[in-house]
């Protein structure tokens, strides 16, 4: 669990994708905290925002066609955004490190892997470590994350999609961040494969206090892992409160309760999953009220002329007018 230094904290954060036809409103006034050794789950469907507002924290956006319209990032008290190329080059990759959704993308396929692991390291650390000592420390890693130690002069297409995987997160891993942004981190990996990977970054927290950020859609994987939880739709985050919060209070914003609603339960056998009808908006033309108003079931008037205010119950956030419906299915 958490103690009470704040590590991250994301303040206000917007991202739009320019290019000469349209703007795409990918993030939109984004706002949450992370302390020291604490998980955050950022939960929502695909094109919500999650991965662009972890490449904005990490400094990776594309410079020509992404642009930070509005916030700041605080990393133990020092504004990202205002750092210098240099200065985000000395933090990425040691203090805060990345694991990337798409291992296919991720690795330079004509580098073995144990040379792209090791360049982690030297690039950080190579006035103190001898080359043996950074040999041992990627033997070390590899074996960590389950990969013979001996693979490390093969090539990443010498590896399966899950392999790779481990590959990346052990770039990421090796020189113990204290915090660490896993995006989908399990996407290619069966389930004992999975459960193994998870534990391994919860170890990794025990050991070194690490914050993780944790990108996801699998509510399950939120449930195992996660201290905090932000649900996050069209750019926003309509809802934000402890595992608790989410998953056991009687206020959640309506997305929310439909994310619960299309999860498979042993309790509600008999029922019909409940899918979420409809599909997020265009993000080039957001909505002037709330973006979720056209799947909503409980959708007023007032839902699609103007924005909801956030509800505030002691730390648990809901932008919602009609927010404290029950889960879906469990209204009867």
């Amino acid at each position: 669990m958490s103690d009470e230094k704040k590590l991250l904290e994301v303040k206000d954060l917007s991202i739009a994708y320019q290019t000469d036809l349209e703007t795409v409103h990918a993030v939109n006034h984004v706002t949450f905290s992370l302390n020291q050794g604490e998980t955050l789950g950022l939960v929502g469907e695909t094109g919500a925002g999650k991965t662009t507002t972890a490449l904005g924290i990490m400094g990776l956006l594309p410079k020509r066609t992404a642009k930070i319209t509005s916030g700041n990032v605080y990393y133990e008290g020092k504004d990202l955004l205002q750092c210098g190329k240099k200065e985000m080059l000395g933090i990425r990759g040691s203090s805060i490190s990345m694991i990337f959704q798409d291992p296919m993308t991720a690795l330079n396929p004509v580098l073995c892997v144990g040379d792209q692991i090791a360049e982690t390291l030297q690039l950080h650390n190579a006035k103190h470590l001898t080359r043996e000592e950074i040999e041992a420390k990627v033997d070390e890693t590899l074996e960590l994350v389950g990969i013979p130690k001996e693979r490390k002069k093969e090539y990443p297409y010498q590896f399966s999609g899950g392999m790779r995987q481990r590959v990346v997160i052990a770039m990421a891993l090796i020189n113990d961040p204290s915090l660490l942004i896993a995006d989908e981190p399990t996407t290619a990996l069966d389930v004992t494969i999975q459960a193994q990977i998870l534990s391994m970054i919860c170890e990794l927290q025990r050991k070194y206090k690490t914050a993780v950020m944790m990108i996801t859609h699998d509510l399950g994987i939120v449930a195992e892992t996660c201290d905090k939880v932000a649900v996050m739709y069209a750019g926003e985050i309509v809802e934000y409160g402890t595992l608790e919060d989410i998953f056991t209070g009687d206020r959640h914003h309506p997305y929310t309760v439909g994310l619960f609603g299309s999860i498979p339960s042993l309790t509600r056998s008999a029922r019909r999953l409940q899918p979420i009808e409809g599909l997020m908006p265009d993000p080039t033309q957001l909505p002037e009220g709330c973006a979720f108003a056209e799947r909503c079931r409980y959708c007023q008037e007032i839902c699609r002329t103007t924005k909801a205010p956030v509800q505030n119950d002691h730390g648990h956030l809901v932008r919602c007018y009609f927010e404290g419906q029950p889960f879906a299915g469990e209204e009867d």
